[in-house]
């Protein structure tokens, strides 16, 4: 296939008559797929989902019963309406009318070479002598058994067949003159009750005679990519990813921090959250921006903060992070004495004890809710009733004690600005905001 004719979202029908080419000259799957310049699974797909079975034989003879069993069976007068002749006759032999139709034991004869690739009989060298019934790819019979289907099930397009054939007649024509949609329908807008990207959605998923090769500077340009996340550093990854990971901590025993992010409206603010594996003790920091900047500018406000010595005290040795953006400029962290590494991509069970202690801010803020409204008060009053939860886990103890046990002397609710909340004062729903909000309206 030349350059200019790149590939698109759909087979086309000038595809799917490159397709029949090329299986009438019996080329592989695979050199097909190259010449189309799609996966060899989508040509396999194409041909085995539209392929055409035909009743008529290419041999000079053909043959009534097409029963795997017509050799040995001796079944006799099964056609409800039998002539005299048929006296002392197998069924099976009949030259008239096949018992194919009525035999609750007819079994078609089906070619071995149909149960794998390609599926069809189009570059068979015996078709010409076979009297099986035989499957072919046929490019129009293709186009309109996917067309057929697409009017089914079409995304975006509320045409009916008879809309679309009147919208073929009218603009074919004058794309195949050389002329863009976008002139056409600016020179005939009372043609027209669609808008000019559903017009080239017509011509892109083969629905008109006129094909994207018909219009060359259309043909030129590449697909847009899909907008990809933006990384600090692209190698990122590099000796961090989940597997190292769990090669480290086969020789280094210690207790992990897991990092992630909570979001609320997309593009609003977002929490950063830090959990100790083991305890459960989780905080959140609020951050305007879901960005790298605000993720190490929180790392260097707590190393700050705490100092050198007592933040490697309280903070462990080793990070697992999410697999985001904001998360990737590891050296940063890495700066301040804790060695970082990420999950893999869509696994946020790696992660566990992070997600499952989410659980319980969700509580709170609901998913979906906005965090706009959120400040770094608020969000430490959150985080102090939900580290203020007994867990089965803890022997009944709390993450706040559990914290305060194991880190003995620290003062959290200075640093962390996180106190703790009494068992029975504790307040799992949203209502806990709104009970906080009263009180701060009543100081003012």
């Amino acid at each position: 296939m030349s350059d200019d004719n790149k590939k698109y979202s759909r087979l086309n029908l000038f595809i799917r008559k490159t397709i029949e080419m090329l299986l009438d000259a019996g080329k592989s799957f695979t050199r097909i797929a190259e010449e189309i310049e799609v996966s060899v699974s989508t040509v396999s797909r194409e041909v085995k989902r539209n392929r055409t079975l035909t009743g008529k034989n290419s041999a000079q003879y053909d043959v009534v019963n097409r029963c795997t069993h017509r050799r040995e069976c001796d079944r006799t007068l099964i056609c409800s309406t039998p002539s005299f002749k048929c006296e002392g006759k197998r069924c099976s032999s009949c030259k008239k009318v096949s018992c194919n139709a009525i035999c609750g034991k007819f079994e078609m004869i089906i070619c071995e070479n149909l149960k794998k690739a390609p599926f069809v009989c189009n570059g068979c060298p015996k078709k010409n002598i076979c009297r099986l019934k035989k499957y072919y790819y046929i490019a129009t019979d293709a186009q309109e058994k996917a067309s057929s289907t697409l009017s089914e099930s079409r995304s975006g397009i509320s045409l009916s067949d008879d809309e679309i054939r009147e919208f073929d007649k009218r603009v074919s024509p004058l794309i195949k003159q050389g002329l863009s949609l976008h002139h056409i329908m600016a020179n005939n807008r009372d043609w027209f009750t669609i808008s000019e990207k559903t017009a080239y959605k017509l011509v892109h998923e083969g629905l008109i005679s006129a094909k994207p090769i018909d219009m060359p500077r259309v043909v030129r340009f590449r697909p847009r990519k899909k907008k990809s996340t933006v990384k600090v550093d692209k190698k990122c990854r590099e000796n961090r990813s989940f597997s190292d990971y769990l090669e480290f901590m086969k020789e280094n025993d210690c207790m992990v921090l897991q990092g992630d992010s909570v979001e609320g409206r997309k593009g609003g603010k977002v929490i950063l959250t830090l959990t100790w594996t083991n305890i459960d003790f989780q905080l959140g920091f609020i951050r305007e921006h879901n960005d790298s900047a605000s993720v190490t500018a929180i790392f260097e406000h707590l190393y700050k903060t705490l100092g050198e010595e007592l933040f490697h005290e309280v903070f462990p040795p080793v990070c697992l992070l999410d697999n985001g953006s904001e998360f990737s400029n590891p050296k940063a962290i890495e700066a301040l004495g804790i060695k970082v590494f990420y999950c893999d991509g869509a696994s946020p069970y790696q992660k566990g004890t992070c997600e499952v202690t989410h659980e319980q801010f969700r509580r709170i803020v609901p998913k979906g809710k906005s965090l706009d409204y959120l400040d770094q008060d608020t969000v430490n009053l959150i985080f102090s009733h939900t580290n203020s939860l007994s867990r089965k886990k803890l022997n009944d103890k709390t993450p706040y004690d559990v914290f305060s046990f194991t880190y003995d002397g620290f003062d959290i609710e200075k640093y962390f600005g996180i106190r703790k909340i009494p068992g029975n004062e504790v307040i799992l729903k949203p209502s806990l905001l709104l009970t906080h909000n009263e009180v701060m309206e009543e100081s003012k």
